[in-house]
C-alpha cells in the first residue's frame, strides 16, 4: 500500500520503542494445530500426540523461559523470529523437532512465532515498510499467555 500521512508522524514513535503482543494459546493453536500449549508462570508446557507402534501416545513437554534467548534469522527473502525455552523435560522432543517450526539446539528448545505473530491484529496494523524491521527483544510467559516483545529497528 505505501506510507500514509499517519504513519509518517507516528516514524518517531515507532523506531525503537519496545511494544507488547500476548499471545493465547488459542493463537498458537491456529498455527500448530496438532498441539496444545499451555502457560504458567515462566512455563511452558506443549502437549500432543506421537505415533507409537499401531498407537498413539501423549507426551508433555515442559520447558522454562529464558527470556532474552530470542533470535531474528533471514533465511532468503523470508525473516523468523524465534524465542529459545530452556528444556526442563525433554519428552516429545523429538516429536517436536520433526515440525516446522521447532528446532533442538543443545538443552533449548526454539520456536517460531512469525508464523503466530502474523495471525494478531497488531501486525496487521503495522505498515508493510516497518514489518521487514521488526525484531523481538524479550519474551515473558505468564499465566494463560506469552508475551512478546517486539521494536522496530532503524
Amino acid at each position: 500500500m505505501g506510507i500514509f500521512k499517519e504513519d509518517l508522524l507516528n516514524l518517531g514513535k515507532l523506531i525503537d520503542t519496545e511494544i507488547e503482543v500476548r499471545l493465547s494459546p488459542e493463537d498458537f493453536r491456529k498455527v500448530y494445530q496438532d498441539l496444545d500449549f499451555l502457560f504458567e508462570e515462566g512455563l511452558l508446557r506443549i502437549r500432543g500426540k506421537r505415533k507409537f507402534l499401531l498407537f498413539k501416545r501423549s507426551f508433555e513437554f515442559r520447558g522454562r523461559e529464558d527470556p532474552t534467548a530470542v533470535q531474528t534469522v533471514k533465511n532468503g527473502e523470508t525473516k523468523d523470529l524465534k524465542v529459545e525455552i530452556q528444556i526442563v523435560s525433554g519428552d516429545g522432543v523429538d516429536v517436536l523437532k520433526e515440525k516446522e517450526g521447532f528446532e533442538v539446539k543443545g538443552e533449548k528448545l526454539s520456536i517460531s512465532l512469525f508464523p503466530v505473530l502474523k495471525l494478531t491484529e497488531l501486525y496487521s496494523k503495522i505498515p508493510d515498510t516497518f514489518r521487514e524491521r521488526l525484531r523481538i527483544t524479550r519474551y515473558k510467559i505468564g499465566n494463560g499467555y506469552m508475551s512478546v516483545f517486539i521494536k522496530v529497528t532503524k
